[in-house]
């Protein structure tokens, strides 16, 4: 071996290569990372709306539940704040797994009894898209 084969084994430190490839791998964790807490994130904004709908279903079940059936019939969920261009629609089933929505000013057959009810909201979620949940109770005459 000559000595100048041996003078660049026995030197120390780091060579370009090397630094660029610890830069590279350090971008890309960092990446990663950005990427992790902007999906927790979002995962809790979705958590958090999905909360304030299930309260607001909550809410409609309650009432729905308490009232009579000619209430039932005539029922229009109050206005809710929290969420983007909410909607509700409830739903009345029949056996056969038609169902009338409401509130029905005409009924050509009477509902049965007892009368399952399925409140179904939407709303905006803060991406733009819809999301939507949804409960079923039964309500008894």
């Amino acid at each position: 071996m000559n000595k100048t084969t041996k003078r660049f084994h026995d030197e120390t430190g780091l060579t370009l290569l090397e630094l660029m490839f610890a830069a590279g791998v350090m971008v890309i964790a960092f990446v990663l990372l950005f990427q992790a807490v902007f999906s927790l994130s979002s995962l809790r904004d979705d958590t958090e709306q999905r909360a304030i709908a299930m309260a607001h279903v909550s809410s409609i079940m309650e009432q729905i539940h308490n009232g009579t059936y000619e209430e039932l019939l005539a029922y229009v969920p109050p206005e809710f704040p929290g969420l983007n261009q909410q909607t509700f629609e409830i739903r009345c089933y029949y056996p056969s797994g038609e169902f009338v929505t409401l509130p029905s000013e005409t009924l050509t057959t009477p509902l049965p009894n007892p009368l399952e009810v399925q409140v179904l909201t939407t709303w905006q979620n803060y991406r733009g898209g819809l999301s939507s949940a949804e409960a079923t109770t039964v309500h008894r005459r």
